[in-house]
């Protein structure tokens, strides 16, 4: 979610002419669901499914519909106000997301991890159990987000939590900052 808050963050004040856009030179996003989360794609199709009987509404409401806006934002990779105001944020996976062009000053990076030790064929649909592959590399059927070919790295047979104290992270970060 880091990943996106950055992209945002970058994405307004740059739109807002803050002074501290001039240092931002590298933004490094690390299992980023930067075209959405798996996880909560299913919580909205159960949210919404248990929503259309009465008999079942209020397990809706308190277990699924009651995420926070942050988490909602996952479902596809929302990154501006745009993206869902004047909605329902939990209307039936509509992708509303708007392209948020890259800092021509800044250079992004992404690291993917997934379970399987290669980005490919299963490994690359399960991810690392809460990221697809696709979605941390931006790489996806309907939308992309432009990463360079150098400025993306894979790290195998890992989960979510374990990438982000993972050495060979810590390595290809120190790279890239390098």
């Amino acid at each position: 979610m880091g990943g996106l808050v950055a992209r945002s963050a970058c994405h307004y004040g740059e739109a807002e002419g803050h002074v501290w856009m001039g240092s931002v030179r590298h933004v490094v996003c690390l299992g980023t669901p930067h075209l959405g989360a798996p996880l909560e794609k299913a919580a909205n199709v159960a949210g919404w499914a248990f929503d259309r009987l009465p008999e079942t509404r209020p397990f809706g409401d308190l277990f699924l519909n009651d995420r926070s806006a942050g988490i909602k934002d996952m479902r596809f990779g929302n990154c501006v106000e745009e993206d869902w105001c004047d909605c329902d944020p939990d209307e039936f996976l509509r992708d509303r997301c708007r392209e948020v062009p890259f800092l021509p000053s800044a250079t992004y990076c992404f690291v993917g991890a997934t379970i399987a030790s290669r980005p490919d064929g299963v490994g690359g649909h399960v991810g690392d159990l809460l990221v697809t592959y696709s979605s941390a590399s931006g790489a996806g059927r309907r939308r992309g987000i432009p990463f360079a070919a150098e400025n993306g790295a894979h790290v195998g047979g890992i989960d979510h939590m374990r990438l982000l104290n993972h050495p060979a992270v810590y390595d290809q970060v120190r790279d890239w900052l390098a």
